[in-house]
């Protein structure tokens, strides 16, 4: 009777175990596409302020074109 106990706990220390290491393995997984995914962010961020830079630089130079036309306009 001892003996049967026994050999269940260890079945359930066996499975327990088995779990452990899928759930480490799995969250090792889940860490290394949330550091991938971390970066493309970050990626994705620097895009967004170059061209918001870039946007409003043509808007400057726009600004600046519409004024000389005007001003040319004004002279005729």
């Amino acid at each position: 009777m001892e003996l049967v106990a026994f050999e269940q706990l260890e079945e359930k220390v066996e499975k327990l175990i088995k779990q452990y290491i899928e759930l480490h393995e799995e969250n090792k997984r889940l860490n290394e596409t949330l550091n991938l995914k971390d970066m493309e962010i970050e990626s994705l961020y620097s895009k967004l302020e170059k061209i918001g830079k870039e946007k409003g630089l043509i808007r400057e130079k726009v600004e600046t074109l519409l004024a000389r036309v005007e001003g040319l306009i004004q002279t005729t």
